[in-house]
């Protein structure tokens, strides 16, 4: 698991899965109000959008890696994990449980998410309809994909009706879409999405719900979302299929489909296959829990043969005391072997107490009267506060609530001496009970404290206790005699000040007895007049409000917002008290005078939906004790301010610069200090920000902004090192981005020494050569590395793709001296499933002529078995037919004892005694089991029951390696 960690060059935009409107108690089939059937899950996973997961937000990383995928191409990865974040979770029902939890989302799934703006855009689906228009698209659609996410809009031209789909996010990706045949409007059957090595996406499975359109509330159906359903590679290789469970309902006089709910099944590979268990409840309709809960995750092999699993035990939440409002929580994560025996257990502690702020019951006092001290202790609702390792070690979180700057100037200390308005700065005083009788004296005085030329306010309460007088009898009732109906006795009070001047009061607290009231006046003496009917007697109290003790920090509190971490501390078991490490998070300004923090309301894609807001912090400080400290510090969309770009005074509109770039915030600074605050190292980045896109898209924050899709063009980093002595080691990095595909330019280090090391990248685009290769749309594949030292080209490599091959043919070194070019490497075979199956390393340019090698793939091909060096595949011919079959019913001990014999039998046959030969067995997804290197002395790899390698030992059992694992510590 990570904690907090900065990525400070490679911006990753997490997967922004907005739900409409609010998010509501869904269930199965529901639409109505264009909330889609999978809120719930979703909602969980837009939090990383809406709140992003770093330092400069305060949002710890969380996460447990679960499983990766058995993709054979390495340049595809699809790993599942959990992860969680604790923003919003607190005890509020409009954010739900997601399929794994209150607050958890399990992530790796692929997505293309519709989300609705206003109305649907394909609500004019019949051109002979009244009312039918060529209307306006305005939806957006977000997308996740392994390695890749962001957004995009369909535009629509309304004149001609065509449709363009426009991505809004800097990412080196094509789009395409298949329609329906209706011609009215676009109705989208399906998605292929191309990445910039060629890889293809088809997203073909839907969720599928009806929401009622229009003013006449006239039903319509949508695709509302699009599932992941294979990937392909650039030669076409199926790498993996994705099956869902389907729950979906038909109008049966019509055929038509009301909705459908997709929920990823099994996901298959020639390598395996990974399995998701779900339990589907329909009973928790009407609550804030998805209906679906994950049980398990099984990966298996090509054989079906269990290699492990993961299980998940769920708890309800204490709070709310409403059962049907109690949400999932995640009690435990369980590792399984291969029969289902638990190896290690996760377990997770969440909060079930419930704070309710001290706050003075009057309409007098405002919500910043709560003290310091609730906010200090307070502990929010169903977060996460434990994690049990496997290990039995103990993680805790603790949180605190966010803070932003705020300028305690006498400005401000001014405008709020009319009350008691702000607890931080501020604390109310009463000055002793002053008793009355009016029998004695119906005029008093007192006295307020402070500068008598600034108005300032103070309470009075006001108590009559009783009379001394019995009542006049010429006020007896002649109906009533003896006093039944006799108007009451009175006593009421007014005050007047220095100069005579009655004041008018604010009633806060009244009753039978008694009553409070807020006056407003200048400090001096003030003279309070009693009257009434008879004569009263009681009491008064007179309350200042007075200013605590300067200096104040310049922060305030932000009870409405989500929490921040405030220290995570590590324990080695459940029942220590003494930590073995704490990490603190201090969010204030470097000069400790104030909050770093600033509240950052976040953007909405409509005018009608919500936004959420959260604190920005421009810098961290992060210390443990014993280790010293790192300051960070960070730049923010306010770095790059927005300016007017149309409106008027009272509606302006805004053009936000690099908005989608700056919004989570960038690295810009990291000081590392030692316990003495010697500073031991630092760096420094500066970067060049453009463009990617002239699309201009729209969002709001409560005004119309616009932007357009940015990218960083260009990072440099200047790194220092200091030692005790004051000696200085200087480094300098850049990096630059090439705009048409968004890959590595160029990168350029100049070290300490003075020397500058270059690195220099070519892509296909505009290389008549490549043509094939930019029609697959591999644009992301450097064809060529020029690498210089002190500006002198050192070396100057390029890889060929000849004879409109998709998988490279050869590998070309130009000599820096004369340009003469000579072939490194000849990739001369590869089998129908992309593996290379022969390659030669060319000594004579002249002829082709060189050393080659083959490799025989076994395990159904997908692993290498035997490495052949100086023989070619006419050499090997029909020898190794039978240890590619007894390779592909490896399942045990047994069989892969035969398996082993045969490689030993290959590698003596005489038509091989001229060649080198390696060769090697596996126990597939988990690793080698042996590797038998040309001469002949085995090596055997032992695993246990955690497929973790254990130790390495030659044929007659003697340790060569032995392996041991501490459990770290997330």
């Amino acid at each position: 698991m990570k904690i907090l960690q900065i990525k400070a060059v490679k911006i990753i935009f997490l997967l922004t899965f907005f739900l409409q409107n609010l998010y509501g108690q869904q269930q199965l089939g529901q639409g109505g109000g264009g909330v889609a059937i999978a809120s719930p899950s979703m909602a969980s996973i837009s939090m990383y959008a809406d709140t992003p997961v770093n330092l400069s937000t305060g949002v710890p990383e969380i996460n447990f890696p679960i499983v990766d995928v058995p993709i054979s191409d390495p340049n595809i990865k699809n790993s599942f994990s959990l992860n969680y974040n604790p923003a919003y979770v607190d005890a509020k029902d409009y954010m739900p449980a997601s399929d794994v939890g209150a607050g958890w989302s399990l992530f790796g799934g692929s997505v293309i998410y519709k989300k609705i703006i206003d109305e649907l855009d394909e609500r004019f689906d019949n051109s002979t309809a009244e009312g039918y228009k060529k209307n306006i698209f305005d939806d957006y659609y977000y997308y996740n994909l392994p390695g890749l996410s962001g957004k995009f809009q369909i535009k629509r031209d309304t004149v001609n009706n065509t449709f363009s789909l426009v991505n809004l996010t800097p990412n080196n990706i094509k789009f395409e879409y298949e329609r329906e045949s209706n011609t009215a409007t676009l109705i989208i059957k399906n998605f292929t999405v191309t990445d910039g090595k060629g890889y293809k996406f088809y997203f073909n499975d839907f969720d599928y719900e009806t929401i009622s359109t229009g003013s006449f509330g006239i039903a319509t159906g949508y695709a509302s979302s699009f599932f992941l359903s294979k990937i392909t590679s650039p030669t076409g290789k199926v790498l993996a299929t994705y099956t869902y469970d389907k729950k979906f309902k038909e109008a049966g006089y019509q055929n038509k489909l009301l909705y459908q709910y997709c929920k990823l099944k099994m996901i298959e590979t020639d390598l395996g296959k990974v399995i998701f268990d779900y339990l589907f409840d329909e009973t928790l309709a009407d609550t804030p829990n998805d209906l679906y809960s994950l049980q398990k995750i099984t990966l298996k092999n090509k054989t079906d043969q269990q290699i492990s699993s993961y299980s998940f035990i769920y708890s309800k939440s204490a709070i709310p005391s409403i059962v049907k409002k109690q949400k999932r929580l995640l009690a435990s994560m369980n590792k399984n072997d291969r029969i289902d025996v638990r190896l290690e257990q996760t377990s997770f502690i969440y909060n079930q107490e419930f704070n309710f702020p001290p706050v003075e019951p009057s309409i007098c006092y405002w919500d910043g009267s709560t003290p310091d001290s609730y906010y200090e202790g307070y502990k929010f609702t169903n977060v996460l506060e434990k994690v049990v390792m496997p290990s039995g070690g103990v993680v805790k979180y603790d949180y605190g609530y966010n803070e932003y700057f705020f300028n305690y100037d006498q400005a401000y200390l001014d405008s709020i001496l009319n009350g008691f308005i702000d607890s931080k700065v501020q604390y109310s005083e009463s000055q002793p009970t002053f008793n009355f009788d009016t029998s004695l004296n119906s005029v008093y005085t007192f006295t307020i404290a402070g500068d008598p030329t600034k108005q300032i306010g103070f309470n009075v309460l006001f108590n009559t206790e009783g009379y001394r007088d019995p009542r006049d009898p010429e006020f007896e009732d002649p109906f009533n005699p003896g006093g039944g109906n006799q108007p009451a006795f009175y006593t009421q009070y007014k005050i007047k000040n220095s100069s005579g001047v009655y004041l008018n009061g604010k009633n806060c607290i009244y009753g039978t007895s008694d009553w409070k009231k807020t006056f407003y006046g200048y400090p001096g003496t003030y003279t309070m007049e009693i009257s009434g009917t008879g004569h009263g007697y009681g009491y008064y109290i007179v309350s200042e409000t007075k200013f605590k003790p300067q200096p104040y920090k310049n922060s305030k509190r932000t009870p409405s917002i989500s929490p921040r971490i405030k220290n995570i501390t590590y324990y080695k078991n459940t029942n220590d008290s003494q930590p073995v490490r704490k990490v603190n998070y201090n969010y204030d300004s470097e000069d400790g005078t104030g909050s770093s923090g600033y509240i950052f309301n976040n953007d909405s894609d409509g005018p009608h939906n919500p936004f959420d807001r959260f604190v920005l912090y421009k810098n961290v400080k992060v210390s443990e004790e014993g280790s010293g400290y790192t300051r960070y510090s960070f730049l923010s969309p306010d770095n790059y301010p927005k300016y007017q770009n149309g409106g008027t005074t009272l509606e302006p509109t805004y053009y936000y610069p690099y908005y989608n770039i700056t919004k989570g915030t960038l690295l810009s600074e990291k000081k590392v200090y030692n316990e003495q605050n010697q500073l031991l190292s630092s760096e420094n980045y500066t970067y060049e920000l453009d463009d990617y896109s002239n699309e201009v898209y729209q969002f709001y924050i409560s005004n119309p902004y616009s932007s357009r899709p940015a990218y960083v063009k260009k990072v440099s980093t200047n790194l220092k090192n200091f030692s005790q002595n004051g000696v200085l080691m200087e480094n300098k990095r850049e990096i630059a981005i090439n705009k048409s595909n968004l890959s590595p330019l160029y990168t350029k280090e100049t070290e300490a020494s003075g020397n500058v090391m270059e690195k220099q990248f070519i892509y296909p685009e505009g290389l008549p050569e490549y043509s094939h290769i930019q029609n697959a749309f591999m644009v992301s594949w450097p064809v060529q590395t020029i690498e210089k030292s002190n500006g002198k080209i050192v070396s100057n490599t390029k890889t060929k793709f000849d004879n409109n091959k998709l998988l490279p043919t050869s590998v070309i070194s130009i000599n820096p001296h004369d340009n003469s070019l000579k072939t490194s490497v000849r990739y001369d075979q590869y089998d129908a499933y992309d593996n290379l199956i022969q390659y030669t390393t060319v000594s004579d340019e002249s002829t082709g002529k060189g050393f080659t090698s083959t490799i025989i793939w076994g395990y159904n091909n997908t692993m290498p078995i035997a490495k052949i060096e100086g023989a070619s595949l006419t050499d090997i011919g029909t020898l190794a037919n039978d240890i590619i079959a007894k390779s592909n019913i490896d399942l045990d001990q047994a069989s892969e004892v035969n398996l082993i014999n045969a490689l030993d039998a290959f590698r003596t046959q005489p038509s091989l005694k001229n060649f080198v030969i390696s060769t090697y067995t596996y126990d597939p997804l988990i690793g080698v089991t042996t590797l038998t290197p040309p001469n002949g002395m085995r090596e055997i790899y032992k695993y246990d029951s955690k497929n973790k390698l254990q130790s390495v030992v030659n044929v007659n059992g003697h340790i060569l390696k032995e392996y041991k694992y501490n459990i770290k510590q997330p």
